[in-house]
């Protein structure tokens, strides 16, 4: 079955969500979504929309990679988008609050401009973290609702979606606190399923497996396409 092939198929009450490495979580469904390219397992062809939480190489860096697809993010991150080689014809400049075919555009809680950042990532990494623009957040609007925050560990929005994209990874220092923090905000969206991203990416790499257990949600694991009918998990396909 080719792409198109099963994009048709899925515009009925299926939905298929998988992780693709980093930051990265594809969608079938209504539309065909890739959020935040700079996968480690290539996505489908046929991809439609691209949104982008901030520019960090790890969020951005292989938007290249899929041609023809819209751009959705902020106006400085549409800038990076362009530098890296976007053409300006496929860039949506979105603000919180638009919405693009079933994207919903929200605020973003990336803390790519956050002074203690910059200060801890001189102190480990002794260089300058990458700009990283204004972050948004996206919520994705389908038989399943499905929001991806980016990288962020705080982010106080009114929705209670079907399955939250968690950006669950480790810190250099006072780990446990960090991650019992990402355990409250899972818990602050109450979703019933969570999609662990971002936790490949040494040095603060962390085991998804440890999120069993620690939440009543089921935990969906990294591997191959997990199918929605309506807003229930069905079953997993390669």
């Amino acid at each position: 079955m080719n792409a198109c092939e099963r994009i048709s198929r899925n515009r009925g009450n299926e939905v298929r969500l998988r992780y693709l490495g980093h930051s990265c979580v594809e969608i079938l469904g209504r539309h065909h979504i890739l959020i935040d390219p700079d996968f480690t397992r290539p996505p489908e062809g046929g991809v439609e929309h691209i949104c982008i939480t901030h520019a960090h190489s790890d969020h951005i860096g292989r938007v290249m990679d899929v041609p023809k697809a819209w751009v959705v993010a902020s106006a400085n991150v549409c800038e990076a988008a362009l530098r890296l080689g976007v053409s300006h014809h496929r860039l949506i400049s979105a603000e919180p609050g638009w919405k693009v075919a079933n994207v919903e555009v929200l605020q973003g809680f990336s803390r790519v401009n956050d002074p203690i950042y910059s200060i801890m990532y001189m102190l480990f990494r002794r260089r300058l973290p990458e700009a990283g623009g204004s972050p948004l957040s996206f919520l994705i609007h389908d038989e399943v609702s499905v929001p991806h925050i980016g990288d962020a560990h705080d982010a106080p929005l009114p929705v209670s979606p079907d399955v939250l994209c968690l950006p669950w990874r480790s810190t250099p220092f006072w780990a446990d606190r960090y991650k019992a923090r990402l355990i409250q905000l899972a818990e602050q969206f109450g979703s019933p399923y969570v999609l662990p991203v971002h936790h490949d990416m040494p040095p603060n790499d962390a085991d998804p497996e440890e999120l069993r257990g620690r939440l009543e949600a089921t935990v969906l694991d990294g591997e191959g396409w997990h199918v929605f009918e309506g807003n229930r998990l069905s079953g997993r396909v390669n």
